[in-house]
């Protein structure tokens, strides 16, 4: 079930792009840091948990700067509240967000509940479309967001120096929940819905209520407004932006949240402990989702995942194509602890992939250390006893030009090739640039998914043509140059041929393949070969 689970997670997480396109772990963990940086005090704790912890997080943020990107300024508007509670009264507003954490953690495992259950609304007809989207509606207003306002309530009311009581707020009716949240905070506009200025209580009413109809292709929905009944027409898009409106207040909240948790996690530990911890339950998804992109954001993917209570595997292949093999290996190591923290096993076991499916490196070790460890243990201690076993012994050693002998004729010929930068080159200087090149198009190819027998490389006279197709679509790039001598092109396509057995070998030198992306526009003709792939998919 879970390898199942991670299968959906690797269709939609943008991680994965992320790493085509030439992150690395390092630059995944700035860009959580950059942006998560202005809402954050403790920088420290940012830094610390940046990637371990809010990666999720940042990604929901990505999704809303995307879709919604004038809707990211009510991260500061919900964040003033929990942070003017604290300014009031610490104490109390940190115990105040912990003792909101049964019912919160329980709102989140309802939302992955409900995450897993939606159905391609769009392809619905618009009875069965206006069933299911109010369904929704009621379901992300009442089942996820109601615990998180009646917390916003009484933070606002700390905030406020107002006398309150736990739980009466926890009895109150959700519209006198969102009323007062609108009167005595800046959330009105994120409240109050468009169009027909509906408010967040008055959506679930309508949705719990079934007061819904079709008259005539129009969608019309109604409910009592100071005794009135209120009714009002709606389009089939409106109500679908509704939707998604709606759904976004929950992952600002959520975002806005998670940020003032892990703000002031060593305070809000301490309160947490105090509670009975039968009474927060995270559901296994996010438990799973949390595992997933914390290991999805230092650049790896979950290949297999077996647990068991004695012992637990985890199998990894590398997201960056061609990395640093040994760095990559050791780091893949330092996840038995994410694993350790997952599953809790007795022993654990992490194995190293290559980009190739060629298994690299292995790493095990028992539980003693994560559980005889302390706060202040570090990484490294706990890890002292890792037993590490390489599988391969010779990988990245090799450069092409020292496995081919230049031809002596060639050498004799004067040169007439200028390199990029318009200096004067000798033609083996050029052989190794002008292969480069057309090696920088075959791995352009090859990380969008073109296979192997259907990439053709051809050097003739005016240069080199690689080709391909994918899903019947044809695609060329081209190198220039004027290649006469045919003594020159059998080497150049020798030179060629040896670069490339030895990339898909992992011999090939991790420096070349680097230099090659660097100094060839990989991801320039990347993109533009995505682009066209896009564009043929589009006219279809």
């Amino acid at each position: 079930m879970e390898n199942k689970k991670i299968k959906y997670y690797d269709e939609v997480s943008p991680l994965s792009h992320f790493y085509d396109f030439g992150l690395t772990p390092y630059d995944i963990k700035v860009s959580i840091i950059d942006s998560f940086a202005p809402y954050f005090s403790n920088q420290e704790n940012l830094k610390k948990y940046a990637v371990s912890d809010l990666t999720s997080n940042w990604l929901a943020y990505l999704s809303v700067y995307k879709e919604y990107p004038d809707s990211l300024k009510f991260i500061d508007k919900i964040l003033d509240i929990f942070n003017g509670a604290k300014e009031k009264n610490e104490k109390l507003a940190i115990e105040s967000y912990a003792q909101w954490m049964p019912e919160t953690t329980q709102s989140i495992s309802r939302f992955w509940s409900l995450h897993n259950n939606q159905m391609k609304l769009h392809k619905l007809c618009i009875e069965d479309f206006v069933e299911e989207s109010l369904h929704m509606i009621g379901q992300t207003i009442e089942g996820l967001s109601k615990s998180f306002f009646k917390m916003l309530l009484q933070l606002n009311k700390i905030k406020r120096n107002k006398q309150y009581d736990i739980a009466e707020i926890k009895q109150k009716d959700l519209g006198v929940v969102i009323d007062e949240l609108i009167n005595t905070t800046e959330l009105a506009e994120l409240l109050i819905l468009q169009p027909h200025n509906i408010r967040l209580n008055q959506w679930r009413n309508i949705a719990y209520h079934h007061n819904s109809r079709i008259i005539n292709n129009e969608i019309i929905c109604c409910f009592n407004k100071s005794g009135d009944v209120f009714g009002f027409k709606l389009t089939r898009q409106e109500l679908s932006e509704v939707l998604k409106r709606i759904l976004l207040i929950f992952k600002l909240v959520r975002i806005s949240e998670t940020i003032f948790g892990f703000d002031n996690l060593e305070d809000v530990q301490s309160e947490v402990n105090k509670l009975d911890k039968t009474l927060i339950n995270v559901r296994e998804d996010g438990k799973l989702l949390d595992f997933y992109s914390g290991i999805e954001s230092q650049g790896f993917r979950i290949v297999e995942l077996k647990t068991s209570d004695r012992k637990s595997m985890l199998i990894l292949k590398d997201l960056e194509p061609y990395g640093d093999f040994i760095k990559r290996a050791i780091h893949s190591s330092q996840l038995l602890y994410n694993l350790w923290l997952y599953t809790e096993s007795e022993y654990l076991q992490v194995e190293y992939q290559l980009f190739n499916g060629e298994k690299f490196f292995t790493s095990e070790i028992d539980n003693k250390g994560f559980i005889d460890s302390s706060e202040k243990s570090t990484l490294s201690e706990m890890l002292k006893n890792v037993k590490l076993t390489p599988h391969i012994k010779e990988y990245q050693d090799t450069n092409p030009i020292d496995t081919i002998n230049f031809p002596k004729e060639l050498e004799k010929l004067k040169s007439g090739y200028l390199s990029q930068q318009g200096e004067r080159i000798s033609i083996k200087e050029f052989s190794e640039q002008f292969t480069q090149s057309v090696f920088c198009n075959y791995l352009v190819f090859k990380s969008e998914g073109f296979e192997d027998n259907i990439i053709k490389i051809n050097v003739g006279s005016d240069g080199s043509l690689v080709t391909g197709e994918k899903d019947n679509k044809p695609m060329v790039l081209q190198v220039p140059a004027r290649i006469i001598n045919l003594t020159l092109q059998k080497y150049i396509i020798n030179l060629i041929g040896n670069t490339i057995k030895l990339y898909n070998n992992g011999r090939l030198k991790y420096e070349m393949v680097e230099s090659t992306k660097l100094n060839h526009r990989f991801y320039l003709k990347k993109s533009q070969i995505r682009e066209r792939l896009m564009e043929t998919e589009e006219k279809e």
